[in-house]
């Protein structure tokens, strides 16, 4: 029994690492295919959206001549970004060793990515079902209780249901690197 239950806790911690590792490099990735990353420091969070309002233009060559308007994210774009910085940096901060912390990144995800109403962003309805499945799943859970949380993301999610979730975080994570346009 004691084996199984450590078998099963090895499980478990592999998972939500392997989900916290994937979703982090994710988050980290610039969305530049040209960039491989190469000496760039990793960081738990995405790199915010530069906005220039799209009531701003910029003079050409300081001649005083041809305005041209500058290039803007519209606000809905800007809401997705920051709603999914936050949902990458409640992700971000799982720590399989410490059930509790994983428990409330997982919890603090889902309010962040369901505090808007889902957009029609591929992966976005992936990610929130993946986030609604761990939530419901440790709502019960005692979160001191390493074991009792393994076994639940154990039982909870397969290897496959972590690969969907990577799948789908990668398309977000493209769709709002590109400025929100396909």
């Amino acid at each position: 029994m004691l084996t199984s239950r450590r078998r099963s806790r090895r499980a478990a911690v592999a998972l939500a690492a392997t989900l916290a590792t994937v979703l982090t490099v994710g988050a980290c990735s610039s969305g530049d295919p040209s960039s491989d990353g190469a000496g760039a420091a990793a960081s738990a969070e995405p790199m915010p959206a530069i906005s220039i309002g799209s009531d701003l233009t910029m003079s050409g060559g300081g001649d005083g001549g041809g305005s041209a308007p500058s290039p803007s994210v519209s606000e809905e774009c800007l809401e997705l970004q920051q709603v999914w910085a936050d949902t990458n940096r409640a992700l971000a901060g799982i720590d399989e060793e410490h059930p509790r912390a994983l428990v409330s990144g997982f919890r603090e995800a889902h309010r962040a990515i369901t505090s808007i109403d889902a957009p029609d962003v591929e992966g976005w309805s992936g990610m929130t079902g993946y986030l609604d499945s761990a939530v419901s799943a440790l709502a019960d859970v005692d979160t001191d209780d390493a074991d009792e949380v393994a076994s639940v993301m154990t039982l909870t999610f397969s290897e496959a249901d972590t690969a969907r979730a990577a799948t789908a975080h990668g398309q977000v994570t493209e769709y709002l690197g590109g400025g929100c346009r396909e």
